[in-house]
């Protein structure tokens, strides 16, 4: 998912904004998917999440719905 022409509003308070609230409901739903696992220590998971949402991004999906979908998209398999 490179961007041929990278979004110049991806840092924009409104992108941003649909980022943050797309980690925040996807990081909880990896939460109740898998209880055991040790999320607070888990710097991987949370960068592999960050990178999929920052790539989305800037292929032009900015709804915070849409963003949370396709990250865990392959993430929820693991």
């Amino acid at each position: 998912m490179n961007p041929q022409n990278p979004r110049l509003d991806l840092y924009d308070p409104k992108t941003l904004k649909a980022l943050s609230q797309a980690f925040d409901s996807s990081w909880l739903m990896l939460q109740s998917c898998d209880p055991f696992r040790d999320f607070e220590s888990d710097t991987e998971l949370k960068t592999t999440l960050s990178l999929k949402l920052m790539a989305l991004a800037a292929d032009g999906v900015t709804d915070p719905v849409e963003l949370q979908e396709w990250a865990l998209e392959g993430l929820l398999l693991n």
